[in-house]
């Protein structure tokens, strides 16, 4: 049995459970907290936003989780769209997902900050991978659970997957630090842009890109 088979797809029953392990995992995030300055509406808007991401991995990608109890979440998307997902998907699916992204982008504070970190976001991307790849769109272990292997199994595991497709894959993270933990896994740093009226910088980072 391969390594990604031992993951479980995440199943819509737990998109709710997920969504909030993802959200305590990026309590502290640079991005989140630009998007959500206040800590405390911050808890409750994570959530919401994290929905949104998870359900868009579903419809589109895959969306992988360490095992019934989530201790861990990781959501991938392709470049190139596989409309199939859409068919085989519930309406109930796409109809949680317009209500997530319509209750994150009623915020208008939300809606500007992050519209310039898209501006950003899209310059990069079109510079940099406008090509067939995959995209680790967020990963994320429950703080209680962080230390013990969980996130490097989830990267591992569909990393394999994706060499077995010849296709590169691409991140971006707005934590330094995280640079040399993805090094680790073969990603190549391949620049930042400080996003304006942050503190925090884009950092792009491609494994096995295109010469």
């Amino acid at each position: 049995m391969s390594e990604l088979n031992q993951f479980q797809q995440l199943r819509e029953d737990q998109v709710e459970a997920a969504s909030k392990v993802l959200a305590r995992a990026f309590q502290d995030d640079p991005l989140f907290v630009y998007c959500f300055p206040d800590p405390i509406e911050r808890k409750i808007k994570n959530v919401t936003y994290c929905e949104y991401l998870i359900l868009n991995g579903i419809l589109y990608g895959d969306v992988y989780t360490t095992s019934t109890d989530i201790e861990g979440i990781a959501v991938w998307w392709p470049f190139f769209k596989r409309d199939q997902n859409l068919e085989k998907q519930s309406k109930e699916t796409k109809r949680r997902m317009r209500k997530a992204k319509r209750e994150s982008f009623s915020d208008r504070g939300f809606v500007e900050r992050y519209g310039v970190f898209t501006e950003v976001q899209n310059s990069f991307e079109n510079e940099h991978v406008n090509f067939p790849h995959w995209e680790l769109l967020i990963i994320g272990v429950d703080p209680i659970h962080q230390g013990k292997g969980y996130g490097s199994k989830l990267l591992r595991m569909k990393l394999a997957e994706i060499d077995e497709q010849n296709l590169p894959c691409y991140l971006h993270t707005e934590k330094e630090g995280n640079v040399k933990l993805y090094e680790n896994f073969g990603f190549e740093f391949v620049g930042k842009i400080k996003v304006p009226n942050s503190d925090f910088h884009f950092h792009g980072m491609l494994r096995n890109k295109k010469k």
